[in-house]
């Protein structure tokens, strides 16, 4: 098929009688990264929006990644169409803010299956009652179409923009900086009025460009931002999530009002306060003092809890306590008199909020050291000895997915991560582990991770349902040895397989009958935006489309290394996904110089890249300076992402249609997320060899696409 062939394939002229314009291909330049800023950041903006006001999809949350790509993917299909449907976007944003507002008030999601997974609002009062799959289901389209617009903007400038890499560098750049933006935003923990404020100026100016649209757009964005701010106007915000601060009743039927900000120093006079994240109950912040027990004598179940670790008659004076909150913990380690206390609490937020108004203030008190940072990370970066380390429970919600904004403590529960923690002990020093949530297979897998991870049996203390458990070489100087117990055979959480709440190496019924929702959605809007013309997708939107799909597998595997090497927060997520642009934006940079290389050369050196990443020890590298880790995570992750990129950047400049091959990408993307849901059975180290199989695949296409090309010239 020869390149007049192929572009008339992919038109319909009844329907589709745009044509890019050369004269236009300055301005379009600038519409093109503005449009690619805005895709970016609204993608991030709402992975972290949407789910403080619907909580399912705080538990499925790379399903607002995977419907944005597919929206992308859809309107780059569009690109040729006369309708302008860029008019559109804020109105559809202003919908989809609508819609959220709209279920958090009046409708609840219930889980009927009775899997491993914990998420029904079966306690909101509500009218309305959605089955999980019908509201993951209603949620994904409506993102989707939330984002066809830009999409389309987006592939109506790549086609006008000459030559078709130079506007995949500016679609680059322009993500590069929608990184960039956002990560200022989390740095100085901006309120979302302030995320919806920035795209919404975009979209005006873009809407500008449309005589007669942008009175429209700025009254719409006003409007929008007007509401993002007065229904999140009683919230703390921080860069994770939506933290709900309210006083305990201590009566029954009193109210427990939201405390807002500045009105937190009141509620260091009182006997304590509820945290929620995301309107979901997370901790209890309790005055455990002796006058406060003596003046609410309610609190002394709670207390026990939180007495465990020093009920076995040692005095400890160094503590590191990891997920500290809001300071329970560290507060009972002061009771018992600790010297020093390190707490390490990942939220800022959270701490700060410990800080103001904990009744017991431990966080002021001098023997406290606060560290914000990751559990894994500081476990990696401190040299100190400790004689007690506690892990308090470091989650916010029971189940994350492969590509949530960021797992709060996929990786703080696996064998590796009580090894390190193990490495920080002095000659009798013990590890706590107090986990009281989930299915009764938690304790058991709690118990064998602990033993496989110490090289000893951990003595269980406290009740059955709710058991804390002691690990480390301390164990050998108490009375009560611990013993083998006969506890049921789980699998145990590794960083390979780090699900922790998932009962077995297998997919919840939940995410299978999600994923197939999500699949079944995806063939059903590739059909209509298709027009049902199969044909519009030839073998270079088939390379293309492969090429997407392995790369972000790719990406998601090289992203949890990184988490496991630096620690999970937000700052090394930006700075991981910047540094993957850049990578990208090199091997465009460098596609002129590798001109005369071969093709399935290059496939060689990737599929090389792969399987040194699939061998490679990177356990050995926790043990190595930072500065080390750095330059090996770099080289090693950062291989296989640039010959990737090197012959998408080489596919691309040959192309004729780049918009059509920007949406095979990424509609490829979509299937990729999908995939990586594999992980629940295989791990996440296996994602690589799926990768590899899909590359392959792109290959395959390619040589035939030149086959096919060649025949008609012989």
């Amino acid at each position: 098929m020869d390149d007049t062939n192929e572009s008339s394939a992919v038109t319909n002229p009844a329907a589709e009688s745009w044509k890019p314009s050369n004269s236009t291909a300055h301005p379009a330049a600038v519409d093109l990264f503005v449009a690619s800023v805005l895709a970016l950041f609204l993608e991030v903006a709402l992975i972290r929006w949407l789910p403080a006001y619907e909580r399912v999809l705080g538990y499925f949350t790379n399903f607002v990644l995977i419907a944005a790509f597919l929206g992308l993917g859809l309107g780059a299909m569009l690109a040729r169409r006369r309708r302008q449907l860029i008019r559109y976007q804020p109105l559809l944003l202003l919908g989809l803010v609508l819609v959220a507002v709209f279920f958090q008030r009046y409708v609840k999601t219930l889980n009927t299956s009775g899997g491993d997974s914990f998420y029904t609002d079966w306690w909101r009062e509500a009218k309305i009652a959605l089955l999980l799959v019908e509201c993951l289901a209603f949620f994904f389209v409506l993102i989707t179409v939330v984002f066809i617009p830009l999409g389309q903007k987006i592939g109506r400038d790549m086609a006008t923009v000459s030559p078709p890499l130079k506007a995949y560098t500016i679609n680059i750049l322009g993500s590069l900086a929608g990184v960039v933006t956002f990560t200022f935003v989390s740095i100085f923990e901006l309120p979302p009025w302030c995320w919806f404020f920035a795209p919404m100026g975009g979209l005006v100016w873009l809407a500008w460009r449309e005589r007669g649209l942008w009175k429209t757009a700025t009254v719409v964005g006003v409007l929008t931002v007007t509401i993002v701010f007065w229904v999140g106007r009683d919230y703390i915000w921080s860069p994770y999530n939506k933290l709900t601060v309210r006083p305990i009743a201590t009566r029954v039927g009193e109210p427990e009002p939201v405390i807002k900000l500045q009105d937190l120093p009141a509620l260091a006079r009182t006997h304590g306060f509820n945290l929620e994240v995301n309107s979901d109950w997370f901790q209890q912040a309790e005055n455990f003092s002796p006058a406060g027990l003596r003046a609410y004598p309610d609190l002394t179940n709670n207390f026990s809890h939180y007495e465990l670790p020093y009920s076995i008659g040692r005095h400890f004076d160094n503590v590191l306590v990891v997920g500290a909150g809001t300071g329970n913990d560290v507060a009972a380690a002061l009771r018992h008199g600790a010297h020093r206390v390190d707490a390490v609490e990942i939220d800022p937020a959270i701490a700060k909020i410990g800080r103001i108004a904990h009744p017991e203030a431990p966080y002021r008190d001098p023997r406290v050291n606060v560290i914000v940072d990751d559990a894994r990370s500081y476990f990696n970066k401190t040299d100190r000895k400790y004689d007690l380390i506690v892990f308090a429970l470091l989650d916010s919600h029971r189940l994350f997915s492969g590509m949530s904004s960021v797992r709060l403590d996929s990786f703080v529960y696996t064998v590796e991560s009580f090894r390190e923690a193990g490495h920080l002990l002095t000659g009798n020093g013990l590890l706590c582990v107090q986990h009281g949530f989930g299915g009764r297979f938690l304790p058991a897998r709690l118990y064998n991770m602990l033993a496989v991870a110490s090289g000893m049996w951990p003595l269980k203390i406290g009740s059955d349902d709710k058991p804390t458990f002691l690990a480390g070489p301390g164990l050998l100087e108490l009375r009560d040895r611990p013993t083998s117990a006969n506890v049921m055979m789980v699998p145990l959480a590794t960083d390979d397989w780090p699900f922790f709440y998932m009962a077995s190496r297998q997919m919840p019924v939940e995410y299978r009958t999600a994923l197939e929702a999500m699949l079944l959605l995806t063939i059903l809007c590739l059909l209509v935006c298709s027009g049902g013309q199969p044909q519009r997708f030839d073998r270079h939107s088939v390379h293309f489309f492969f090429l997407g799909a392995a790369f972000l597998l790719i990406e998601t595997v090289s992203i949890t290394r990184f988490a496991l090497l630096f620690g999970s927060t937000w700052a090394v997520n930006s700075i991981v996904f910047a540094a993957f642009l850049l990578v990208v934006l090199l091997a465009n940079l460098g596609t002129a110089r590798a001109e005369k290389m071969n093709t399935a050369v290059l496939y060689l050196l990737l599929a090389i890249a792969i399987f040194v990443n699939f061998h490679f020890p990177l356990h050995r590298l926790l043990s190595a300076s930072l500065s080390v880790r750095l330059a090996i995570a770099v080289v090693l992750m950062g291989a296989p992402i640039f010959f990737a990129a090197l012959i998408f950047a080489r596919s691309f400049k040959e192309t004729t249609i780049p918009e059509m091959a920007f949406a095979a990408n990424l509609l490829g993307a979509v299937v990729g997320g999908l995939t990586e849901y594999s992980s629940l059975i295989i791990g996440f180290r296996f994602q690589l060899i799926i990768a590899l199989f899909l590359y392959a695949l792109s290959y395959f296409a390619l040589v035939g696409l030149a086959k096919n090309r060649a025949g008609p010239q012989s």
